[in-house]
């Protein structure tokens, strides 16, 4: 399979839970844990076989140096990162590819923070867009996304399966799975539950394992 250079169009999606995400706290009780997704990585891998899949082994730990200096600047806290390889349904290329990206866990002040943090992140490392996820209690106003979590879950086999589901690509345009433990994390929206549940179960998880957050969700582009 053959590799692109193109710019990051998705950078995972993802989702979180337990130590996974390790949600903020502070002490002045001004924290709102949020998570961000965010590579610096210019290369959109179509395969573990192409020319390009040794980038999948990149720990990306200069990138996470520089991103904590970057997000600080925003007014924004890193608590935490964790590494994950994003797989997502690229248009351009009408295939399935692959991203190794890390996932920020934040103590943001609001949401206009954690926008602003976002373009940051975007302009420092030359990305279109960073996804970010800003935890709220189920119902609450602008709550429109929840966060999905599934263990042990097989990159290759997820891939295929978004790969199957038409409905999956469209809606969900893909998730992320860590590096540590293989857990599946994905962003959908409130909506796309029941897409969600399915590409799960193709891709060989247990829905009865799963964990959701909800909150509020943002592509946000440069």
């Amino acid at each position: 399979m053959r590799s692109c250079c193109v710019r990051s169009v998705l950078v995972w999606l993802l989702v979180c839970f337990g130590s996974v995400f390790a949600p903020a706290s502070s002490a002045a009780g001004s924290c709102h844990p949020a998570e961000l997704f965010a590579t610096d990585n210019a290369w959109v891998i179509t395969g573990p076989d192409s020319e390009a899949a040794g980038q999948l082994h990149d720990d990306l730990e200069p990138f996470e140096r520089q991103a904590v200096v970057t997000i600080a600047q925003t007014g924004a806290e890193v608590t935490g990162s964790t590494l994950v390889d994003g797989v997502f349904w690229s248009a351009t290329l009408q295939q399935i590819a692959y991203e190794r990206a890390r996932q920020f866990h934040l103590c943001v002040v609001d949401e206009p923070t954690l926008h602003i943090a976002a373009e940051a992140m975007n302009r420092q490392f030359h990305q279109e867009t960073a996804l970010t996820f800003e935890y709220l209690p189920h119902g609450a106003p602008g709550a429109d996304a929840i966060l999905i979590a599934v263990p042990g879950i097989d990159i290759a086999r997820f891939g295929d399966a978004l790969m199957a589901d038409s409905a999956a690509r469209q809606r969900l345009l893909g998730g992320s799975i860590t590096t540590a433990d293989h857990t599946l994390l994905l962003v959908a929206a409130n909506r796309d539950l029941d897409i969600a549940r399915q590409l799960v179960e193709e891709a060989g998880g247990s829905w009865t394992a799963a964990t959701i957050d909800y909150g509020r969700r943002e592509f946000v582009q440069t």
